[in-house]
């Protein structure tokens, strides 16, 4: 490829046009600059950018619709914005880079849950995408009936929930594409979901919560520990797993706002049963994980496994580990714990007016409800 130092007058003349094909031209003046001419005259200016370790050519316009001042100036846009950590977005651009760009500019500044969409688009490690055939393709190229094959494809797996997830994200993504006119209109806009969502609304029975906690104790530690701390704090399963020493400060466990789906810090009394599960289990710094099978270095995983067993032990089937949540919430009506205390207990969320002007932190009436839930759990068990 000839290096030439771009002029109108060069652009102009016959000299560059080939006998036959094309040829390529890089600009000395503005390097990342290229120069297309065809056989039969036509020029067209095109920016090379290194994207993700690969040349990326992104076609900018004809000359002399385009002038060469405004090619120059639109090629150093484009360079500038890669320099700055920025993918250039255009409708040339693959699926798999407007996903990549969606992720970086929108979901990790904004979504706690990024990491699980970004996995249900592009797969992971032990999960492939279920668009995997797609994310080659030019995002213009991606046709309302690929998604739709894809959907299919998953409910003749007996799989709904994830298809209607699938779906939900893509939408998203496209929709931030659209609002930035990568695509001129979202194409899964009037996809309708492939399966209708149903509220969970299991509540375990007294004898579930009685087998279900007596089989924790069979469980290998520190999955029993963990499930008995789910019953007697009512927190979430990923906030319970991933428990840190730090965060316990005497008879108080503090969950940091960056660890909370509500992006605010809560503070858990800890009940005299809590106390004692947590004392049953190693320390191995302030900073190591409570519920571990690595010495502290990672929090343990592998629950599918752990839930089978539980299953199994217990005798009890048709439930998830979220709806233990619910049910810590459904017994606290029970008890008669007011609203707006079972709520701190869950932390759930409150109306904007309460939340912006009630700090009150409802500590002692947090420990007061969970210390009857406490009671009552225990003596079912008994």
């Amino acid at each position: 490829m000839a290096v030439h130092r771009f002029t109108d007058k060069w652009l102009q003349s016959g000299g560059i046009i080939p006998p036959s094909g094309r040829i390529e031209f890089a600009d000395a003046t503005c390097p990342c600059l290229h120069l297309r001419v065809t056989a039969k005259g036509t020029r067209s200016f095109s920016v090379m950018l290194r994207l993700g370790g690969t040349l990326h050519r992104e076609t900018l316009g004809k000359y002399p619709r385009m002038t060469l001042r405004d090619a120059r100036e639109a090629a150093l846009l484009r360079l500038r914005a890669v320099d700055e950590g920025w993918q250039a977005l255009t409708p040339a651009m693959s699926l798999q880079q407007l996903i990549d760009a969606y992720v970086e500019r929108h979901l990790k500044p904004n979504t706690r849950s990024w990491k699980n969409i970004r996995a249900a688009l592009l797969g992971s490690s032990k999960r492939p995408s279920r668009l995997e055939h797609l994310l080659a393709r030019k995002v213009i190229q991606v046709a309302k009936c690929d998604v739709i094959a894809v959907l299919d494809c998953m409910m003749a797996e007996g799989k709904p929930q994830a298809a209607v997830n699938l779906l939900r994200y893509i939408k998203m993504a496209f929709n931030w594409a659209a609002d930035r006119d990568v695509v001129p209109a979202n194409p899964f806009e009037r996809i309708r979901p492939p399966a209708r969502t149903e509220e969970r609304d299991r509540v375990l029975t007294d004898a579930e919560i009685v087998a279900i906690w007596r089989a924790s104790f069979q469980l290998m530690a520190p999955y029993g520990q963990m499930y008995r701390m789910l019953f007697l704090t009512g927190q979430r399963r990923s906030e319970v797993a991933n428990m840190r020493w730090s965060e316990v400060m005497g008879e108080t466990w503090t969950l940091p706002r960056e660890r909370t789906k509500k992006d605010r810090a809560h503070t858990i009394p800890l009940t005299g049963t809590a106390l004692k599960t947590l004392a049953s289990l190693s320390c191995y710094g302030a900073e190591s994980f409570v519920f571990t099978t690595t010495g502290g270095v990672s929090a343990s995983s592998n629950f599918a496994k752990v839930k089978r067993e539980i299953d199994r032990m217990s005798g009890t089937c048709g439930w998830r580990n979220h709806d233990i949540r619910r049910t810590v919430r459904s017994k606290l009506a029970e008890l008669r714990v007011p609203e707006t205390v079972a709520r701190k207990v869950l932390n759930h969320e409150q109306g904007k007016v309460d939340r912006i002007y009630n700090r009150y932190d409802y500590l002692d009436e947090k420990r007061e409800a969970l210390e009857r839930w406490e009671k009552m759990l225990l003596g079912l068990a008994r």
